[in-house]
């Protein structure tokens, strides 16, 4: 953010971040410029930015929608729950740590849940809006922030305790490639803490995008239609990609991730995180629910010593 910008001139940080969030406070609301650290993030219209694309038209369409961590938004309390799920499996990794990066960082969703830790967090993201946003939540609360308007093959020449990448390299093509550039950005001993969509579950999602019925009674996992592409995971894939990346797999939990899927409509209106735990491991070991989770909770760490 050193040379970040408001109206030409720059918001008169100094030295490198990541900075103290009170001295972020004075550009919440402001839609400052970041530079661009990887010029893919300028470009659309190809299979790669699909996921990308879909952001900036959202942010046209339904901002209340993109911005759930204002408490205005309709789905605010739920992107909430479905934070806290999530910690919920990854609360062991998050203990006596530093410094972080979040991969694929949005709006904050997880930025602000490690700001609050107390982390230094380096945030890197394709959309320039959601980097805003972040900035305008983060600076609210405790903790040091940078943030850097770039993808996962061009991120920051950094060292840190522990990364996220949550709900993202479904999205990225060459998936293998930034798994590797994540993992060189550990140190010996870090981990890495990320969501794909699952094998099979997406397709029982009420959000399941139409034409998609072949890739969900066969192929190769990758679902690629207009406008739309993921690439959807089984357990081997979890476990292939964790290891051709030369990491340690640590956990991989099934999420059927029921606040936002097939029975989405039979919960309550209220719930706790601790109801959705309960939830969640019924539907693990049901003998329909079961293979239809939705993502993979993933921690692995980078080995502590020998050759990597």
């Amino acid at each position: 953010m050193l040379r970040a910008t408001f109206r030409g001139r720059t918001l008169g940080l100094e030295g490198d971040g990541p900075y103290p969030t009170e001295l972020l406070r004075p550009w919440a609301g402001k839609r400052f410029n970041l530079p661009c650290e990887d010029d893919f993030v300028r470009g659309g219209g190809t299979e790669a930015h699909a996921y990308l694309d879909a952001s900036r038209e959202a942010w046209l369409d339904h901002p209340e929608y993109m911005d759930f961590l204002d408490p205005s938004s309709p789905v605010h309390g739920l992107k909430l729950l479905e934070r806290e799920l999530v910690l919920h499996h990854w609360e062991p990794w998050l203990r006596d740590v530093r410094s972080a990066m979040d991969v694929g960082c949005g709006i904050g969703r997880f930025t602000t849940a490690l700001l609050d830790r107390g982390m230094d967090v380096i945030g890197v993201d394709p959309d320039l809006e959601s980097l805003r946003r972040l900035l305008w939540h983060a600076s609210e609360g405790p903790g040091r922030l940078d943030l850097r308007w770039s993808t996962v093959h061009r991120l920051p020449d950094v060292t840190v305790d522990l990364a996220v990448a949550a709900e993202i390299l479904c999205y990225v093509p060459d998936v293998l490639t930034a798994m590797r550039a994540i993992a060189e950005r550990l140190r010996p001993g870090g981990v890495v803490l990320w969501s794909v969509e699952a094998r099979w579950g997406w397709a029982a999602s009420q959000d399941a995008p139409g034409g998609g019925l072949e890739a969900a009674l066969g192929g190769d996992g990758v679902v690629s239609l207009p406008n739309h592409y993921v690439r959807t995971f089984d357990r081997a894939d979890v476990e292939r990609l964790v290891a051709n990346a030369g990491l340690e797999l640590l956990e991989a939990v099934p999420s059927h991730w029921v606040t936002d899927g097939p029975l989405e409509d039979l919960l309550g209106d209220a719930i706790s995180v601790e109801e959705l735990v309960a939830i969640e491991d019924r539907c693990r070991t049901h003998p329909v629910w079961g293979p239809l989770h939705r993502l993979w909770l993933v921690a692995a760490r980078r080995p502590a010593s020998g050759s990597w």
